[in-house]
């Protein structure tokens, strides 16, 4: 089973940032991941790169663009509407897992407390198949 291997996290916390990193490197040291810190510099970052991302991981509560205009505006641009996108929030909410579905994730992950968890979920989620038919699919990982 392959790993998807080129990461974008969204993602405003440091804290946070350095966790999903380490646990990206306790799966596999050869998984690239680069990080903006507000859905405004997700979209400059990926508008401007040649290489897109396998998968991206979208954090909802951010400051001066969240994660749902964010997500909103991937799947509306042409050069970006095809990449999987992963909503990596502490929300539990039902209402907000809905909506971001709606609007066309394809999975959504409620942050883990622990490295164990972090590195089982990222596997899993790196494990899967966008490319045939996996992006149809909706994926729930609440803790």
């Amino acid at each position: 089973m392959s790993l998807l291997k080129n990461i974008f996290l969204t993602e405003d916390d440091k804290d946070d940032q350095e966790f999903f990193q380490d646990a990206l490197k306790a799966i596999d040291e050869s998984i690239s991941c680069a990080i903006a810190q507000n859905g405004i510099e997700t979209l400059e970052m990926l508008r401007g790169s040649d290489k897109l991302p396998d998968v991206i991981f979208l954090d909802l509560n951010m400051p001066m663009m969240n994660g749902f205009e964010c997500l909103s505006q991937i799947k509306n641009e042409k050069k970006l509407s095809n990449l999987p996108v992963v909503i990596f929030t502490t929300s539990r909410n039902p209402a907000e897992v809905q909506a971001t579905h709606q609007l066309g994730a394809n999975v959504f992950l409620t942050k883990p407390a622990s490295m164990p968890e972090l590195q089982s979920k990222l596997q899993r989620i790196l494990s899967i198949d966008f490319s045939s038919g996996g992006t149809g699919s909706f994926v729930q990982y609440s803790v």
